[in-house]
């Protein structure tokens, strides 16, 4: 399934929030919140019928990049 992925916004350890100041580095660059990327995710059948029923309905998954493959 052909995605776009909205950058939403900076974590270190997925759990502490950046400080002002390292935000301000962080979200100088391409990164910045609402930042679109297209992607591919690898889904199964029931998976993304799953997925396309939630989103119809109005809600939006929030994802991470956790290294590369």
């Amino acid at each position: 399934m052909k995605v776009n992925l909205v950058f939403w916004r900076w974590r270190r350890f997925l759990t502490t929030r950046v400080d002002g100041n390292e935000m301000l580095h962080l979200e100088g660059g391409f990164f910045s919140g609402g930042s679109n990327f297209r992607g591919t995710i690898e889904l199964d059948e029931e998976q993304e019928l799953e997925l396309r029923r939630s989103m119809a309905d109005g809600y939006r998954p929030i994802f991470w990049v956790d290294g590369e493959r």
